[in-house]
């Protein structure tokens, strides 16, 4: 046993102790012994913190379970300390953005039109969901909970019986109308549109028993791609988080592995078949589906592709171009054709002819159906990712929110396909652009994270891409991210 003391200054922790020589001071792992401690008042500078540890040390104690106490600097216990929560700072910063937003729209902008004004109001947002959570009586903030599961399901049937697109733009209608229109029970109508009126989702008309459009609410209106998004949102999300209970007590408390027996299938009632497969069997949402997929939001149509604004700058492919023959480009599981149609338009070396676009039948049938003149023009191939690559030594292979859907063994399986197909050219590349799962929590990546399991896929870190990417016999040339923002770039090589 070695002697170690912590010391600091008198009006702060003093501590002595002895450690067992096999604890591992970084990882706080073997058996150690507390014999000697004393504190001393605190300073509110102190540096150090207080662990809460309870260790037994069969070598000594024998018998007995001890509760130790450990004066550890934040360094040595790999924690970091969270400061406390400042009302005044939030609510002044609170108060200057709404003056700026005030001014912005004295000035004449248009509202949703100024990017620092869309930033300025979720800034807003933020600071005012922060202030609310932290001063809000802890039972109201668990009870709110239970608004948003009701909200959620009143918006969404609203949604299914496209009651929202029976609400005039300019004007409201009355709720016995909107019933009539619904061949529904004047008051279940009434009564979910109560609580949408009542969480601001819709508005009382002029008139009693009357609603009309909030800002909201036009957006789930069935021709706007957002009602897509939200209708995809609950039916990938909300359906199976509501048996998540049942289904991990049945399969065990783990990550699906595969495409089946997902907490999605079972959301849905069909445990052994996979997410497009049960999309067969219910065409509507399999139509919602592929409406929202079709969202620039979800495409990453407003991502550049070339060029200093870019995360990953393609354009060297185009002056490769004239160097190599053959294919230069296949975008694995490509659906139809944006990212390609973005890469040939920004990098014109980059010929369509020489790009290949490869999804499932389904897929490319839609693709040679809807595709504009230049989409026309690349080679398109029906191929499922998860078998061996057709189109052998391209010069980049590209997959772009693909892994996110599959787990770590079948992720590792598709990397494998692309590994093996590429060229002996220390240039050829395979580019992963995916979300990442943010280092510190963020609520609409961890949601992102959580539809992710359901389907069986999830969100991957730099460290955990990278471990995908070996195991299938690749290397990881740089990992491209900007702090805070969930998308990436991974760029690999042949190992």
């Amino acid at each position: 046993m070695a002697a170690e003391h912590f010391r600091s200054t008198p009006d702060q922790i003093q501590l002595a102790f002895f450690v067992d020589g096999s604890w591992d001071r970084s990882t706080g792992e073997g058996a150690f012994a507390v014999v000697f401690y004393k504190f001393a008042p605190r300073s509110k500078d102190d540096g150090k913190c207080v662990e809460m540890a309870w260790r037994m040390d069969p070598a000594i104690h024998n018998n007995y379970a001890e509760l130790m106490e450990i004066a550890v600097s934040p360094r040595n216990a790999n924690m970091t300390a969270t400061p406390p929560f400042n009302l005044v700072k939030a609510a002044e910063t609170l108060l200057e953005n709404a003056r700026r937003l005030s001014a912005l729209g004295e000035s004449g902008s248009a509202p949703g039109v100024n990017k620092d004004e869309e930033s300025l109001r979720r800034s807003i947002a933020m600071t005012a969901k922060k202030i609310a959570f932290e001063t809000a009586p802890a039972i109201d903030v668990v009870k709110a909970d239970w608004v948003v599961f009701a909200d959620a399901a009143a918006w969404n049937l609203f949604m299914e019986w496209k009651a929202f697109d029976l609400i005039p733009l300019d004007g409201s209608i009355s709720i016995a109308d909107l019933a009539s229109a619904l061949s529904a029970s004047e008051s279940l109508v009434s009564r979910i549109a109560n609580l949408l009126i009542a969480v601001g989702k819709l508005l009382p008309g002029p008139a009693p028993g009357t609603i009309r459009h909030s800002r909201i609410s036009l957006l789930y209106v069935s021709s706007n791609t957002v009602s897509a998004l939200a209708s995809v949102a609950f039916g990938n999300g909300m359906k199976p988080y509501a048996r998540w209970p049942e289904y991990f007590a049945q399969y065990g408390r783990q990550e699906p592995e595969g495409q089946r027996h997902t907490p999605f299938s079972y959301g849905w009632g069909h445990p052994d078949l996979a997410p497009w497969e049960i999309k067969a069997l219910y065409p509507s949402y399999a139509s919602t589906f592929t409406k929202a997929m079709k969202s620039r939001q979800i495409v990453g149509g407003d991502m550049p592709v070339a060029g200093p604004a870019a995360l990953y700058d393609l354009s060297w492919v185009g002056d490769e171009a004239a160097k190599k023959e053959g294919p230069l480009v296949v975008d694995v599981g490509g659906g139809l054709g944006q990212l390609l149609k973005d890469v040939v338009t920004a990098v014109p070396a980059m010929t369509p002819d020489r790009c290949v676009l490869q999804d499932r039948k389904e897929v490319i049938d839609e693709a040679r159906e809807v595709g504009d003149e230049l989409i026309q023009q690349v080679v398109m191939m029906d191929h499922d990712f998860h078998t061996e690559q057709p189109v052998k030594g391209a010069l980049v292979y590209l997959l772009r929110r693909i892994l996110l859907d599959y787990s770590d063994k079948l992720a590792t399986g598709i990397l494998r396909q692309l590994a093996d197909a590429l060229p002996d050219d220390p240039k050829a590349r395979v580019i992963i652009m995916e979300e990442r799962l943010l280092d510190t929590p963020v609520p609409q990546n961890c949601i992102v994270d959580l539809v992710m399991l359901n389907l069986g896929g999830k969100l991957r870190n730099e460290k955990t891409m990278g471990e995908i990417a070996t195991a299938a016999g690749l290397k990881v040339i740089k990992y491209y991210a900007k702090p805070g923002d969930p998308t990436c770039v991974v760029e690999c090589a042949k190992a």
